[in-house]
């Protein structure tokens, strides 16, 4: 960030600065504090961060603190410090303002995320997201980590509830906003699809008329949220209806899809080096966002060739018998689940498809229905189905067949899965199951 004064901190705050000090980068882990640091005490799951405010000090660090919990000096004291780090965002940018591309969606925000940076980094200086810190707290990080010389922000936004997009535009504003789709995620908090809906669209209601919306045209419900917009929108998919349209997709024996990518009169040939052919869409969107920030599809299209893949999000692996390994086991839902056995069922294999799946949490009412659809889709794409979670037998119930554990532990204690070179397994599921126990046992001795 570029350097301020305890006092500018204060006034974007509106708190009180207690001693003098310049910070130039702001961390809510006290272990990552040094010189010039503004820690910002936020209360976390087990501690609260104004228990060590006193060592970021004694490193030359400085404190975003509540009135009270502090003597200073080398602090700021405010009313609540989580608030306090928004608006000292909200304001720096205010400041400091560079054009902001917003990405939203039930799936693949990240992946999109990271392509867009990629593509916009051919012509200028962009600051991202890291990783999928994308809620209350990562976005005004983000934001904060702008220096003099970034010309573009690239800000995932992701959201539990209906309000939190709507008050992250507030502390990014957003020039382009990018919605990759709508589906059935966090339902047990939202209620239903009409809310989840409802919240994705708050990213266009923050857009005015000069703002560029890019969307998944190939998604109803996408479409269903541009009505009222009152900028220019901008359709990506597969059908030739939309804007920007890929088609002929191709993938190799390790899951990398490639395509045709048409838009404006251009036309260039795509090669992905991520595996998973929902990445043809993430790709289509990245490269719609680079033509209107004057980036070419040709150009575009070079940089992705370069584009590295986010750990256990589809990566494929080779274990030391030949099994080749499809990880996924960062996160799962509806959407998520099918993209990633369609890409199952479409990528090389010599032997036996298998396909290991887990729960998708959060998904309320529909959690039941939910789990046998992917049950029966699974079964289209895969001989061999291990099912393991609380919904295991429901979707075993939809496969029609399929092997059933309670959990990953005792799946990995039965040795029931005899793989063999040439065969090929997809590993999926939510976080909380811990699916990378498993990839760790199909790899062990291999190319970890």
């Amino acid at each position: 960030m570029r350097p301020l004064t305890l006092a500018q901190v204060a006034q974007y705050t509106q708190g009180r600065a207690v001693g003098e000090g310049v910070v130039d980068h702001v961390v809510i882990d006290s272990r990552k504090a040094k010189a010039g640091s503004l820690f910002a005490a936020l209360p976390g799951e087990n501690v609260d961060g104004h228990q060590f405010v006193s060592d970021v000090i004694a490193q030359g660090g400085y404190g975003l603190v509540r009135k009270g919990t502090h003597p200073g000096p080398g602090v700021v004291e405010v009313d609540d410090p989580l608030s306090a780090l928004q608006e000292l965002a909200q304001k720096y940018l205010a400041d400091y303002p560079v054009p902001v591309v917003a990405i939203t969606g039930s799936n693949g925000k990240t992946s999109t995320k990271d392509m867009i940076k990629q593509v916009l980094s051919t012509k200028w200086s962009v600051h991202a997201t890291e990783g999928n810190h994308n809620n209350e707290i990562g976005v005004p990080l983000t934001v904060l980590g702008l220096d003099e010389h970034h010309e573009i922000l690239v800000v995932e936004m992701g959201m539990r509830g209906l309000g939190q997009i709507r008050r992250l535009t507030e502390i990014s504003p957003p020039n382009y906003g990018v919605i990759t789709n709508i589906g059935p995620v966090h339902l047990e908090l939202l209620g239903g699809m009409g809310h989840i809906a409802q919240a994705k669209g708050e990213l266009l209601e923050a857009m005015d008329s000069t703002g560029v919306a890019v969307l998944n045209g190939d998604d109803p419900s996408v479409r269903g949220q541009a009505r009222n917009f009152k900028g220019r929108i901008v359709y990506y998919g597969l059908d030739v209806a939309n804007d920007a349209v890929g088609r002929g997709i191709s993938m190799d024996v390790e899951g990398r899809p490639s395509f045709t990518m048409r838009y404006a009169g251009e036309e260039v040939a795509v090669h992905l080096t991520v595996p998973g052919v929902h990445n043809v869409w993430n790709a289509c969107a990245a490269l719609t966002v680079g033509v209107q920030l004057g980036v070419s599809l040709k150009d575009g299209a070079e940089a992705l060739k370069e584009l590295a893949s986010t750990a256990m999000r589809l990566e494929v692996r080779r274990s030391p018998e030949g099994v080749i390994v499809v990880n996924d086991s960062y996160n799962a839902s509806p959407a998520s689940m099918q993209g990633a056995l369609d890409t199952l069922g479409h990528m090389y294999c010599s032997g036996n498809r298998a396909a290991i799946l887990g729960d998708m949490l959060e998904l309320g009412d529909i959690a039941a229905s939910a789990h046998i659809e992917v049950g029966r889709h699974a079964a289209q794409c895969a001989k061999t189905l291990i099912f393991i979670g609380e919904y295991a037998e429901l979707m075993r119930q939809g496969a029609g067949r399929g092997e059933v554990y309670a959990s990953t532990d005792e799946f990995l204690a039965s040795g029931d899965l005899q793989l063999e070179g040439g065969d090929l397994v997809l590993v999926k599921a939510s976080r909380g199951l811990h699916f990378e126990k498993i990839v760790a046992e199909l790899l062990k001795g291999g190319d970890e």
